[in-house]
């Protein structure tokens, strides 16, 4: 049996070894992706144009290019702050962050596939890893607004978001994957990966198939935008810029199994409704990159894909207009 002295010095030590691991966890996740791309925010205070997106606009949107493109020059051109395995949440917060440390851009573009703008967030406190686990630390409260959570998730997501170590657990178990598949690839063909990851999962990211595509498309012709996407196009408006909803390059594959058909259309035109009010510029550039070549996995752009897209994105703008307004002379703008 534990004396008073042998537990307080268990407790101690315990609570020490605790410190330390939280301590340590803040170390290591100092470069985590969402600290990085924030840290290119507070580095382009000058940007004229901003990006916002998923891994789609982080791969897919070239800052050079663009700039080439659009005649502009750094420190003035074009900052990309698109977060990959993120949801309209997280890319509302990076916006937020963006403008709060000094950004001006005239011209913001957001980026989508699929269902993105209409599809409910809602988030389970496993979710909350990677990437997402800055919901946890960029204005928790706020944020809580715009994605549900069970009321059981609720009260972990208020007690986690106060310790690294569960709050950035995803980091380290990132590390860990990393270090598991390494062991897994030993005498096997080594799997193909980008920045992002195995190319194979990436088609884990796509409807199973055309039917389940359809009937996911049949039921978002009702749903209106999601409440961060609203927030996000508010407050960029509000705040003067200019904002420009993107359709991103899709494979052939892609557009043939899912966009080619009846529904997609209407969808379409659903979302073009539902953005009317808040006077957006609607950019459909799914199909403005033809050979599959130029596509890095299912989803991604390749490097050079990414240049070809972004300067023609870029001829889309007017640069000596003082609000890098889309030109509308363009027949693939579909305002």
């Amino acid at each position: 049996m534990l004396t008073k002295r042998q537990l307080g010095l268990t407790s101690t030590v315990l609570l020490a070894a605790l410190l330390v691991m939280n301590l340590a966890i803040v170390y290591l996740t100092r470069n985590s992706v969402p600290r990085r791309v924030m840290r290119h925010a507070r580095e382009s205070q000058s940007a004229s144009a901003l990006a916002l997106g998923n891994s789609l606009v982080a791969s897919d949107f070239d800052e050079a290019a663009f700039d080439m493109g659009a005649r502009l020059t750094p420190p003035h051109g074009a900052a990309n702050i698109g977060l990959g395995a993120s949801s309209p949440v997280e890319q509302l917060l990076l916006l937020r962050y963006a403008l709060e440390h000094g950004m001006r851009p005239r011209l913001v573009i957001y980026g989508f596939y699929d269902f993105q703008l209409t599809a409910p967030v809602q988030l389970t406190t496993s979710d909350l890893i990677g990437n997402s686990a800055m919901l946890y630390y960029v204005e928790p409260l706020y944020a809580r607004r715009l994605y549900s959570l069970s009321p059981h998730d609720s009260l972990q997501f208020l007690a986690m978001r106060a310790i690294p170590m569960l709050a950035d657990r995803g980091a380290i178990w990132a590390k860990v994957e990393i270090l598991r598949r390494a062991f897994a690839q030993q005498g096997m063909p080594a799997e193909l990966t980008n920045r992002f990851g195995r190319i194979s999962d990436f088609s884990l990211l796509e409807s199973d198939n055309a039917e389940a595509f359809r009937i996911k498309c049949e039921a978002s012709l009702s749903l209106p935008l999601a409440p961060p996407v609203i927030e996000l196009i508010r407050q960029a408006s509000d705040a003067g810029r200019t904002v420009a909803v993107i359709e991103m390059p899709m494979r052939g594959a892609h557009r043939n199994l899912f966009y080619d058909v009846a529904c997609w259309k209407k969808y379409v035109a659903h979302i073009r409704d539902l953005l009317a009010p808040y006077q957006v510029t609607y950019v459909d550039a799914s199909a403005w990159i033809q050979d599959d070549s130029l596509f890095a996995d299912p989803l991604h752009l390749s490097p050079s894909g990414a240049v070809q897209f972004s300067k023609r994105l870029a001829s889309l703008l007017e640069p000596d207009s003082p609000n890098l307004s889309v030109s509308s002379g363009s027949g693939s703008i579909k305002p």
